[in-house]
């Protein structure tokens, strides 16, 4: 009783630690992207007006999922659902570590919390963290798949093989670039396999572990075809333009000491082959990133290799100098991923860098500005799945019309716009407008729409509200 009395403690303990990381991040004007889109669609399944209507793909499922049960069960809260599904789950991944080198590993008490402490204070890990669900759910996933296969190199039993194809699951369901560190793989499975299984049936073997992610991507395709949702244009993002230098520093951060800590173990082929797959596994992810773009971030693409170095550590033989060897290993990673993480171009990773430094964040303000001035305003007008900020900031959402409502209808597809308020972005004209309603009203963007005045606008948006006019006028 006691025993679990301090395991709940020490995961309060680190969930509230991570949250406040992530607290900090988003007082200074942080929320990642995919946050706010999670934590928009959960809001407007649960709370939003009745009759909307979701165009949006619904992949990746499993994050969804959790943030709509989650958003259902605490309602609305200050605090982003993602964030809190983010710090719960990282919580419990880092207890599942510490147990995993405390227990399995046999590694002392000291040399195991000192160890996730540095794994922890990883910016790879924080970064993921901040990513929400998506990513935390990846690192899991990879984490499964790596022991996974040691485990069924040295036993070779049905268990064994369940738990690769879970931690597969996992990763292809939580996010599109888990899809292709599931293609990562294939190839590789073949390096981690015992001979005897590739001897008595290696199309078995290969099914029996891709067989669940198969299963689960053509059931949400033909789930999709159905009720006519776009679920693969989604799993492509804006590739960002990084010289193969920069790729070399990012990978630099955890490639290198991942590579150091599987080869450690070298002369003993059957935790050698499965972790070298392993890293091979998540090495090619990476490069076939750059050719599908399904992760934008190059950070994100490579910081589930976090999960291969703990994997690969918990193996390292049990010699007399393992601990600190451990301990410095981690460290060098955590000083190296500092400069790895520093040097990646992508808007995103360098606006959580700045946030983290306690530098403020314009846009999160902007934002705030126009939901203030909304504030106990009805009949607004907005294109919530393109604007996804903007739901959380609005204190009751039924005081918005979207898409599936007759006014929202109305304005789209007959072009009647009979709503008192109209949100938009205020879009520079050299970029792709992407809000639908500006798209179908583009008078909106020079201020020449009929019967509307516009009483608001930033750096981000525009507010316009209507103008009657005389009934002589009519």
């Amino acid at each position: 009783m006691t025993r679990h009395a301090g395991h709940w403690a020490a995961f309060i303990l680190l969930f509230l630690g991570l949250l406040l990381t992530l607290a900090w991040a988003q007082a200074n004007g942080f929320v990642s992207e995919r946050v706010t889109v999670l934590w928009s669609k959960a809001i407007m399944q649960i709370d939003g007006p009745v009759g909307f209507n979701s165009t949006d793909a619904f992949f990746p499922p499993l994050p969804y999922v959790l943030s709509i049960v989650l958003q259902w069960i605490i309602g609305s809260v200050s605090v982003p659902t993602p964030f809190l599904l983010s710090a719960g789950l990282g919580a419990m991944m880092v207890m599942m570590w510490y147990s995993n080198l405390r227990y399995t590993a046999d590694v002392s008490a000291i040399t195991s919390v000192l160890a996730v402490a540095l794994l922890v204070l990883n910016p790879f890990f924080l970064r993921a963290l901040a990513e929400g669900p998506e990513a935390i759910l990846t690192l899991i996933g990879t984490w499964i798949f790596a022991r996974g296969i040691v485990n069924l190199r040295l036993a070779g039993n049905a268990p064994d093989m369940m738990k690769v194809a879970v931690g597969l699951l996992v990763v292809s369901l939580s996010n599109s670039y888990g899809l292709l560190i599931c293609l990562g793989a294939l190839p590789f499975m073949i390096v981690a396999a015992r001979p005897s299984m590739l001897v008595s049936s290696p199309i078995g073997y290969l099914i029996a572990m891709f067989y669940p992610v198969a299963a689960a991507i053509f059931s949400l395709w033909f789930i999709s075809m159905i009720f006519d949702s776009s679920l693969m244009p989604l799993l492509t993002e804006e590739p960002v333009s990084i010289s193969f230098t920069t790729h070399l520093i990012i990978l630099a951060g955890l490639a290198p000491l991942t590579f150091i800590a599987t080869m450690r173990n070298v002369y003993t082929p059957y935790y050698f082959m499965p972790l070298l797959a392993a890293f091979g596994t998540v090495f090619g992810a990476y490069w076939l990133n750059n050719m599908f773009h399904m992760e934008s971030d190059p950070s994100l693409a490579i910081a589930p290799m976090l999960a291969i170095l703990v994997a690969a550590i918990r193996f390292w033989p049990p010699l007399n100098l393992r601990e600190p060897i451990i301990l410095v290993l981690l460290a060098l990673s955590l000083v190296l991923s500092l400069f790895s993480l520093r040097a990646n171009p992508e808007a995103e990773t360098r606006e959580w860098v700045a946030a983290v430094q306690g530098v403020p964040l314009d846009e999160y303000k902007a934002t705030q500005d126009v939901a203030r001035f909304l504030d106990g305003k009805d009949g607004i007008l907005v294109d919530v799945e393109r604007n996804p900020e903007i739901v959380p900031q609005i204190d009751d959402i039924q005081r918005l019309i979207v898409a599936g409502q007759t006014v929202y209808d109305w304005a789209l597809e007959g072009g009647l716009l009979r709503a008192k308020y109209i949100l938009v972005q205020n879009t520079p004209t050299d970029v792709l407008v992407t809000d639908r309603i500006l798209r179908r009203f583009p008078e909106l963007a020079t201020d020449q729409m009929a019967f509307y005045d516009e009483v608001f606008a930033n750096d981000l948006w525009r507010v316009f509200e209507r103008n009657e006019p005389r009934e002589g006028l009519k």
